[in-house]
C-alpha cells in the first residue's frame, strides 16, 4: 500500500468503496486483501469492523452499484 487512508474516510460507503478502489487500482493485492487492509486501519481507530466480511462488504458494494444504473 503506497497511499495513506484515513481511519474517518471509511465511516462512510462511499468513503470505504472510494478507498477500496484506489488501491485495489495500484495493483498487487487482491480484492479480499484491500478490504482487509481497509478494515484492520477502521478496526485499529474504532475497535469494531465496518463490515462483518469481505463477502458482506461486496454485496453491499455492487447492491450500491446496481442502484445507480
Amino acid at each position: 500500500m503506497k497511499e495513506k487512508v484515513e481511519a474517518t474516510e471509511l465511516v462512510t460507503m462511499r468513503g470505504f468503496t472510494e478507498a477500496f478502489w484506489r488501491l485495489y487500482s495500484q495493483g498487487g493485492q487482491t480484492q479480499e486483501d484491500v478490504y482487509l487492509t481497509l478494515d484492520g486501519i477502521y478496526f485499529a481507530r474504532f475497535r469494531e469492523h465496518r463490515f462483518k466480511s469481505f463477502d458482506a462488504f461486496r454485496k453491499r458494494r455492487n447492491r450500491s452499484i446496481k442502484k445507480k444504473k
